[in-house]
């Protein structure tokens, strides 16, 4: 949800009364903004964890996940950074509500959190290097001097 007003003591309020109604997070001021108006551009998000991961300059794939890709806990397997591994997954669960195409593979990375080895770290890397491949465009939401209710949407 983007909250725009300029009244910043009604948006508190807003997000205190959502809060106690909905599981939610404050993901804090956007980042993405020019003059032309607020672009939600998943793209550069995409490309800002592919930086943070060290992936930026991987090799796309077709698919987010290999098929039959049989993925579980390995006795004695070696151990991914926990808390590096919880962090992508988390971001990979904020994508996957824009990008349904991902949402199964980031389920079953997800049910490694606490945890990972490094495959499931590897399974992760995948769906990056899957999403660095595919077209987002993203949405602008344009400035305008009117107050008519404007439809946007993301979609492939």
């Amino acid at each position: 949800m983007i909250i725009i007003r300029n009244d910043v003591e009604e948006i508190a309020g807003l997000k205190k009364n959502m809060f106690s109604k909905f599981e939610m997070k404050d993901l804090g001021n956007l980042n993405y903004r020019s003059k032309r108006g607020i672009s939600i551009c998943l793209k550069k998000y995409v490309l800002d964890l592919l930086v943070e991961t060290g992936l930026i300059d991987c090799k796309p794939v077709d698919t987010p996940m290999v098929v039959n890709h049989n993925l579980h806990m390995e006795l004695n397997g070696e151990l991914a950074d926990k808390e590096r591994y919880q962090r992508l997954v988390g971001k990979l669960i904020y994508l996957s509500h824009t990008h349904p195409d991902i949402a199964y593979a980031v389920g079953v990375v997800s049910e490694f959190m606490h945890q990972p080895q490094v495959t499931h770290m590897e399974a992760a890397h995948r769906i990056l290097r899957y999403l660095k491949g595919i077209a987002s465009p993203g949405v602008l939401f344009k400035t305008n001097e009117h107050l008519n209710v404007e439809l946007y949407t993301h979609a492939h």
